[in-house]
């Protein structure tokens, strides 16, 4: 009986297993008449067809991640390229000018040099005093050893700067015009009135005694007038600002030199040719 019962059970498989083949071939040699497709081919598009699109969905938005991030990549780097061009180009521009600032200021200084009967010696700023309110002086590197001498006329291309009071051998302390102990001869150089100027122990210097008729405007050039014996006439010392009222006998007029004094870094000492300069 077990052997009987047995025939049956192995024979179902093989007959779905030949079934299914048998539906799969009719399947295949069955078109579909919309789509002209087999049943089958049909059949399986149908079932395969969303799992497809999901992973084409898939696929295209890795692509898209990759292609991004590489755009992204190749974009950093370029900026980064380009900010450096950039810092090279800003450091080429400040060489450039300081080459420029340089050689404006050795063609005034030769200017002034052609236009002036002195031997130029140039020194360096080294300090500036601060400890009185109304001091103003400065440390220059040039001392006797140089040819430097007291009293010596102190200027730049741009204006005059002082006096050298105190001579060392190798530094002098200069008093700028504008220190409140600092008098010189000058004059208004429209109409040449002359008189003197004084600082005024801060930024600015004041020209005193002017006569009460002369006629002065702000922006009026002011030079030196060479009274006193140190500096030569002529020589830029400022523009008027405004008139101060210090006396109803003279006028006076405040006067804004044309040195920058807190940025001077290097002045020029005027020494008289043939007057044993080295």
């Amino acid at each position: 009986m077990d052997s009987v019962d047995a025939v049956p059970r192995r024979s179902f498989p093989i007959f779905l297993g030949s079934l299914i083949l048998l539906m799969g071939v009719m399947s295949y040699q069955i078109s579909d008449p919309v789509t002209g497709r087999s049943v089958l081919v049909s059949v399986g598009y149908r079932l395969f067809s969303p799992i497809q699109s999901t992973l084409a969905g898939i696929f295209t938005v890795v692509i898209n991640g990759v292609q991004k991030y590489l755009y992204l990549t190749t974009t950093n780097q370029e900026n980064q390229r380009l900010l450096h061009e950039i810092s090279e180009l800003k450091i080429q521009i400040r060489l450039a000018d300081q080459i420029r600032h340089e050689n404006d200021r050795l063609r005034r200084v030769l200017e002034l040099k052609q236009r002036l009967p002195y031997h130029l010696i140039a020194g360096e700023v080294t300090a500036r005093d601060a400890k009185a309110s109304q001091s103003r002086t400065l440390m220059v590197n040039r001392g006797s050893r140089h040819g430097i001498t007291s009293m010596m006329p102190v200027v730049t291309p741009e204006g005059i700067v002082g006096i050298a009071i105190y001579v060392d051998v190798i530094s002098t302390k200069v008093l700028m015009i504008t220190d409140a102990a600092a008098s010189i001869g000058a004059m208004l150089e429209r109409g040449r009135v002359a008189g003197i100027l004084s600082g005024d122990g801060r930024n600015s210097c004041i020209l005193k005694f002017l006569p009460i008729s002369v006629q002065v405007k702000k922006g009026d050039l002011v030079v030196t007038s060479g009274q006193e014996g140190i500096f030569p006439e002529g020589l830029a010392v400022g523009r008027v600002l405004q008139e101060v009222n210090e006396s109803s006998l003279y006028r006076s007029v405040e006067v804004v030199p044309f040195p920058n004094f807190t940025s001077v870094n290097e002045v020029l000492f005027l020494k008289k040719e043939g007057a044993g300069a080295k």
